[in-house]
C-alpha cells in the first residue's frame, strides 16, 4: 500500500504539470518571438525560483531522511519517508505550476522551458522499492517486510 500510495501521488503530480503545460502551449498567447527583458520582473524570478524549488527540495529532503532513527520500526520510516518524499515532490512542482502560467500569460519561451524541465524532472523522481531501500538504509528484515 506504501508504494502504491507514492506513485499514485507521483503520477497525479507529473500528469497535473505536464497537463498544464499542455494547456499553456494550446491555450496561451503563444511563443514570443520578440523577447524584452524591460519592464519584466519573472524574468529574474523564474529562473531563480526554479534554483530554489530544486536545491531547497534536495536540501530538505536529506535533512528529514537524517531524522529517521534506524531503530524505528518500519512504518513510522514509511511515514516519515513519505512525507519527505511528498514535500521534495512540492518544492519541484511549485515553481514549475508559476513557470507556466507565466508562459501562458506573457508567452516567453524561457517560461515554458523551464516549467517543463522541472516536470520532467519530477518525473525522473518515481518512487521505486530499491530508491527506499538505499536511502532508508533498510536491514534485511525490513527489506523482506518491505516486499
Amino acid at each position: 500500500m506504501f508504494f502504491k500510495t507514492l506513485n499514485i501521488i507521483h503520477v497525479f503530480l507529473v500528469l497535473g504539470l505536464a497537463a498544464l503545460g499542455a494547456a499553456s502551449f494550446f491555450f496561451g498567447v503563444g511563443f514570443v518571438n520578440q523577447f524584452s527583458m524591460s519592464g519584466d520582473v519573472y524574468i529574474y524570478i523564474i529562473p531563480t525560483l526554479a534554483l530554489l524549488g530544486y536545491f531547497t527540495s534536495n536540501y530538505i529532503f536529506r535533512k528529514q531522511l537524517s531524522t529517521i532513527d534506524r531503530k524505528e520500526s518500519l512504518q513510522s520510516k514509511q511515514a516519515k519517508y513519505q512525507s519527505a518524499v511528498i514535500l521534495k515532490y512540492a518544492f519541484i512542482e511549485g515553481p514549475a505550476l508559476f513557470a507556466f502560467m507565466q508562459f501562458m500569460n506573457q508567452g516567453y519561451t524561457l517560461y515554458f522551458t523551464i516549467g517543463a524541465c522541472l516536470t520532467i524532472y519530477l518525473a525522473s523522481l518515481k518512487p521505486s522499492k530499491s530508491k527506499v531501500v538505499e536511502e532508508l538504509q533498510l536491514n534485511n528484515k525490513e527489506q523482506e517486510e518491505l516486499k
